[in-house]
């Protein structure tokens, strides 16, 4: 059993690998899976084992990295928390590094889609840190909603530092978005200063 878990996990992580080249050389809407397939020197057969989809083997991808960092589930202490826990300081900082790379996903004909699964795995996370440090039944927000704002507001920050080309580090941004993060939190259940 576990000699398969291996080989799957390795499949997988060629075609991620072969998928990450692509897309810094030719964009990610002009790469189809025989173009995956080659770079990864896999069958198209192994290819549909594994992943449905181009899009779905990317969301692959953006979960194996987001798994890197520990970005959720945050502690509520981390939450309500003045400075960006580490875990999204270390993220951001991966985003910079592969900005250029991102600025080309996002730009592409699939990128809604994209941004939706990503959008739609970040309100999972954060509503699981939410369960886990607060009661939903004190929060003037359903979880889903707040979640679902807190996401897609990273999101946006996100997509705007990207095709604005700001300057900003990823320190300011995480912080900024941490910022935002913990003041909607915080109305959503009334909290004042030193609560």
């Amino acid at each position: 059993m576990k000699k398969t878990d291996r080989r799957v996990h390795r499949t997988r992580e060629l075609l991620q690998k072969a998928l990450i080249e692509l897309i810094s050389k030719r964009g990610y809407d002009a790469i189809t899976i025989q173009d995956i397939v080659d770079r990864a020197n896999v069958g198209r057969t192994t290819f549909y084992q594994h992943y449905s989809s181009k899009d779905e083997l990317f969301i692959s991808c953006h979960e194996a990295i987001v798994s890197e960092f520990p970005l959720y589930p945050l502690s509520r202490e981390e939450l309500l928390s003045p400075e960006a826990p580490p875990g999204i300081i270390s993220a951001y900082r991966h985003l910079e590094d592969a900005r250029a790379l991102l600025y080309r996903i996002f730009q592409g004909k699939d990128s809604l889609l994209i941004l939706r699964r990503i959008r739609d795995w970040s309100a999972q996370a954060i509503k699981a840190s939410l369960r886990t440090s607060f009661s939903e039944a004190d929060s003037t927000i359903p979880f889903d909603v707040l979640a679902n704002y807190l996401a897609g507001a990273q999101i946006a920050l996100v997509l705007w530092w990207l095709e604005k080309r700001q300057p900003d580090t990823p320190e300011n941004l995480a912080q900024t978005f941490h910022r935002l993060q913990r003041a909607a939190i915080r109305d959503a259940f009334g909290l004042r200063d030193g609560e």
